[in-house]
């Protein structure tokens, strides 16, 4: 008996969908037998699941044969059978009905062509498999329902270990209602992460999300645009703080505003912006009312002085004297009533420039 590499499952969904395929452009009927000899596609439903005595004596003898007559207690018909081999293993049988010298050439070509759209299909299906894994992943990570041991089970399912780490990406334009929407081209930006055997990617909620092992990739190595929004976290081996970022990001995404912009981001505070997310609309929109009369540079003041020790520290930052700060604090506190010196008063400030990008605006003009 010949030897032959280890044999394959083949799976009767991919055969048919190949018979399907080739049958129609020859005048013959296709067979294909799995690694037992039984038929897994045909042209006639009947013969599906039956024994194809020619096909075993192929998987046996790793060799074409050719059967001369109707078997007695198989399904055989006259024809010629021929080894399916995918990556070097033997993991089937085509077989092609009519005269058995005849149809033998036409076998030898139609293997092959059934070897090659079977690997095919056998890659696209992985890559399917592949996609559709991560979106219920990352789905099931931002549901906010998700146990800590479920999800733990999900990563490890996915060959993701700790630490971990989670993206996304938007358009820099949100869609009319606000929320975000996906880079172009995200579609691309999935397939090449997926590819990669330490991180996970899906379009899910507006955003392009990743979720892997260790630091994210940049953006310029998926082919995003650079003027789009982006927001990571630090990789953490804490499942439950894993959890926890997902949830927030899934808020994040009902506002686009809200995450920062690639090119020129300037100072963001996650916890802000998730709070903000998480705000009723006409909570919102009063809270965005506060600092609608102010114009850019006191913006950014504002900005300045949260994201720093000290005034001075503040004015450094903007590159102003410490006098001009002072003139725009005191036009702030004047315009909003709430005055940036006080703590709980640029709190509130801070909120409310949240609020006014959440709604539309910008506080990074």
């Amino acid at each position: 008996m010949a030897e032959h590499p280890r044999r394959a499952p083949l799976s009767g969904e991919i055969a048919q969908r190949v018979v399907d395929l080739i049958a129609p452009t020859i005048s013959h009927n296709i067979n294909v037998m799995d690694e037992h000899g039984t038929i897994i596609a045909c042209l006639d439903p009947a013969r599906i699941g039956t024994l194809h005595r020619g096909a075993q004596r192929v998987i046996a003898e790793g060799r074409g044969v050719l059967v001369t007559s109707h078997g007695r207690e198989s399904s055989d018909r006259p024809g010629a059978n021929e080894p399916l081999v995918i990556d070097g293993e033997l993991c089937g049988v085509v077989g092609v009905t009519g005269d058995p010298h005849e149809v033998a050439p036409l076998a030898r070509v139609v293997a092959l062509t059934v070897q090659l759209l079977v690997a095919q299909s056998r890659d696209q299906d992985a890559v399917t498999r592949r996609h559709t894994e991560a979106r219920d992943l990352i789905a099931a990570l931002s549901s906010g329902t998700a146990e800590p041991g479920a999800a733990r089970a999900r990563l490890a399912a996915a060959g993701l270990a700790p630490p971990w780490s989670l993206a996304l990406w938007t358009a820099a334009e949100p869609r009319p209602d606000g929320s975000a929407a996906p880079p172009e081209p995200s579609e691309t930006a999935v397939a090449r992460i997926n590819a990669d055997a330490g991180h996970r990617a899906a379009v899910l909620h507006g955003a392009l999300w990743t979720v892997g092992t260790g630091a994210v990739p940049a953006p310029a190595a998926l082919g995003l645009p650079e003027d789009g929004r982006h927001t990571r976290t630090e990789p953490t081996g804490d499942v439950d703080v894993l959890l926890a970022h997902a949830e927030e990001s899934r808020a994040l995404c009902r506002y686009a505003g809200l995450i920062p912009a690639l090119a020129g981001p300037g100072p963001w505070s996650r916890a802000i912006a998730v709070a903000v997310a998480h705000l009723p609309a006409r909570s919102l929109a009063h809270l965005a009312g506060h600092v609608v009369l102010l114009n850019g540079a006191q913006r950014r003041t504002v900005l300045a002085v949260a994201s720093t020790t000290s005034l001075q520290a503040a004015a450094d930052a903007l590159y102003v004297h410490r006098n001009t700060l002072l003139q725009r604090v005191e036009r702030i506190r004047a315009v909003t009533g709430f005055d940036p010196r006080r703590p709980d008063h640029l709190t509130t400030l801070q909120m409310a420039m949240y609020a006014r990008d959440a709604l539309g605006g910008s506080h990074r003009e």
